[in-house]
């Protein structure tokens, strides 16, 4: 059941976001983590370049995706069971092991393509139980007509440690070699550590009381299944990355190489996506629908009439359309995160989000190369727009469902009460 009077379990009354110094600190360490990933993701393709194997880097990450595909369940399962805190804090401590274990080989045997399969691979497992555990801790942190606001505030920090940590990264493998990148991701894990042991969480979170881990996973499935707010959410949220990723990446290289409009005009053009972005999660911010879903839905339809227009559009109207997709993607991304962990309920947090990354996963290669294939066989602008309609419809569709459009987050209709 749904509260609106915002009292943490201790009885108090919870501080407005901007004076929760330890709300906060979780959302800059979260930061500080993500800078370390970058940092070590440029270091890893850059020691594989090194190492004299294009190929590497991606096979390393193909090390890191599979464990987490099918052990991201199963920590959606746990998540719902066990304290997600202290899975956060395990997962950590994990990672700092596994780059002080991978220091020590460095120093004692060098680089080898072994040693970056194997990082890879144990940072995968690992991440597949911090995930879902990640998504659910808000939930006991701040009340729930707070998390869109904290969503906004944790992406557009990530926005930053994205335009950060590249360049961060390529001065200390510059500087100081492979072993340098481990070091400082280790540290920036250990900073996150230290926040999540200083952190607690204010309200207590409704378990699962499955008998069984695997009878947990099921009944996650099968909440999906029987109801229907969750469900078209989780549809929906999916079909972002479906529709979306493919024309920004693909069908955006194609049209300015059929343009002849070279690298330069591809990074000005990807840019104003960022810049476009982080303005929207700035006024995502201060922003509070009464209706979240409502009006991201009404919002990214822009969004798709923007997509459509990569396959054909002048550039000046193509930069037009890539601050459109930015600025959107910077408005509708908290909304939509922060009423999907408002609109699961407590016990079923973990596996939803464990869920939604599995599909999103599933779905992004798939979405990749029937764009390349479609594109290939018609044409860029045929792709673009098949695409751009076909985002459209998606989110039609989620706006005629009543329990989508309609949430609120404020407690005059508590989610729990959706059919």
């Amino acid at each position: 059941m749904t509260t609106s009077t915002p009292v943490s379990s201790t009885g108090r009354s919870a501080p407005p976001l901007w004076r929760d110094t330890a709300t906060l600190g979780y959302a800059f360490a979260n930061g500080v983590s993500q800078i370390g990933d970058e940092i070590w993701f440029v270091a890893l393709a850059y020691t594989a370049a090194q190492l004299g194997d294009a190929g590497l880097a991606g096979l390393v990450l193909a090390c890191a995706t599979l464990p987490r595909a099918l052990l991201m369940l199963l920590g959606g399962a746990l998540t719902d069971r066990l304290d997600a805190r202290r899975m956060m804090i395990t997962s950590d401590v994990a990672r700092i092991v596994v780059l002080a274990g991978a220091l020590a080989v460095l120093a004692a045997q060098g680089v080898s393509a072994g040693l970056l399969i194997t990082v890879g691979f144990l940072f995968g497992v690992a991440d597949a139980f911090y995930g879902p555990a990640c998504s659910s801790f808000p939930r006991q942190l701040v009340p729930k007509d707070q998390l869109v606001r904290l969503s906004a505030l944790r992406q557009l920090i990530s926005r930053f440690a994205g335009v950060l940590g590249a360049p961060i990264g390529g001065l200390l493998v510059a500087g100081y070699g492979l072993g340098g990148a481990m070091l400082t991701d280790a540290l920036s894990f250990a900073v996150i550590l230290v926040v999540l042991v200083l952190v607690r969480p204010r309200w207590p979170r409704a378990k699962s009381t499955g008998v069984s881990v695997r009878a947990d996973v099921r009944d996650g499935l099968d909440y999906l299944r029987r109801t229907p707010r969750v469900r078209d959410l989780v549809i929906t949220l999916s079909g972002l990355n479906v529709f979306v990723s493919p024309v920004l990446s693909i069908g955006l290289a194609l049209h300015v190489s059929a343009n002849s409009w070279g690298a330069a005009g591809l990074g000005w053009l990807s840019g104003a996506i960022g810049v476009g972005a982080a303005a929207g999660t700035a006024v995502a911010m201060k922003w509070r629908p009464a209706r979240p879903l409502r009006a991201a839905l009404l919002l990214l339809l822009a969004q798709a009439a923007a997509l459509v227009l990569v396959g054909f559009a002048s550039y000046a109207v193509t930069m037009g359309a890539m601050v459109v997709v930015g600025v959107v993607a910077g408005l509708a991304s908290p909304l939509l995160s922060g009423a999907f962990q408002a609109t699961v309920d407590e016990e079923y947090v973990g596996r939803a989000s464990a869920i939604l990354s599995v599909t999103d996963d599933g779905l992004a290669p798939v979405a990749m190369a029937a764009f390349g294939f479609l594109a290939k066989v018609t044409s860029l602008a045929t792709a673009t727009t098949a695409f751009g309609l076909c985002f459209a419809a998606l989110l039609c569709f989620a706006l005629s469902r009543p329990h989508v459009r309609d949430l609120r987050l404020d407690g005059s209709t508590a989610a729990a009460n959706c059919p």
